[in-house]
């Protein structure tokens, strides 16, 4: 028992050191991450810098107006609704109302935007 205690007692030091140290190097190499992370960062954030300082020089307020008075451009208000790809089936009866309510029910559990935009027509 005399002999084995001290084996026990340096295996279990050895065993901590190594888990010390492990941790030590694993917290090195988040760090060397994280560095190389924050300095791509960095060189983005000059980049989009130097473009947008580019960009300010060359499109002035007054060309943008210009531009909006020449194209007619509006941005989509909240009167306005954008839908894209709405096709009325071609062959359905709007005389039959079983057929209408079938036809709207089936609609209604695709897209919840479709059915309320051809609800509204």
């Amino acid at each position: 028992m005399k002999r084995v205690l001290p084996l026990i007692l340096s295996v279990f030091l050895f065993v901590c050191a190594l888990s010390y140290l492990h941790q030590k190097v694993q917290i090195y190499v988040e760090a060397y991450r994280l560095s190389i992370n924050y300095q791509h960062y960095n060189e983005l954030i000059d980049k989009r810098d130097y473009l947008m300082y580019n960009f300010s020089k060359e499109v002035s307020l007054d060309r943008i107006n210009q531009w909006v008075k020449l194209e007619d451009f509006s941005p989509v208000g909240e009167e306005r609704m954008l839908v894209l790809g709405a096709k009325r089936p071609a062959g359905t009866k709007r005389g039959n109302k079983l057929v209408s309510l079938v036809d709207r029910f089936l609609r209604a559990s695709t897209s919840t935007s479709m059915a309320l935009a051809e609800e509204k027509e």
